[in-house]
């Protein structure tokens, strides 16, 4: 995957998650309160941001398979990450849910926001994706 590539996934991902975190936030306001709205503003940015370091350590990986295939990926950066992902996800969602007047459903929805941000801009961007796919082997 070239750069410029990525860097368009990525604008595609901030916008949509925008976009569906302020329509989810302002349903759950209208629907359940304001707690409930920054719940799931919370949750979004959680999921976000787990998400994006998910997505970032993918890139890497692939573009270090990408630049050396036979050395393959033994990087330690990939596998540092994936380690301190997890704890900071898990102790982020018990800070907002412990000092926070959150809830957890409002949790739960705004990480399924930044799933659906996601999956929204892979699908938006599956043709420029496509393109950077190299010629089978025959």
């Amino acid at each position: 995957m070239r750069a410029g590539t990525w860097d368009l996934v990525r604008r595609r991902v901030y916008l949509w998650t925008l976009t569906l975190t302020v329509i989810a936030a302002g349903s759950a306001a209208a629907l359940a309160g304001a707690e409930q709205a920054w719940s799931v503003v919370a949750g979004a940015l959680i999921g976000f941001v787990n998400l994006g370091s998910l997505a970032r350590a993918v890139v890497r990986l692939v573009a270090e398979v990408q630049a050396d295939p036979q050395r393959g990926a033994g990087g330690a950066g990939g596998v540092g990450l994936a380690l301190v992902r997890w704890p900071v996800a898990a102790l982020a969602t018990v800070a907002v849910l412990w000092y926070m007047p959150g809830r957890p459903e409002g949790l739960a929805a705004g990480v399924l926001v930044a799933l659906a941000a996601f999956c929204l801009a892979a699908l938006q961007s599956r043709a420029d994706l496509s393109r950077d796919d190299p010629e089978p082997d025959a």
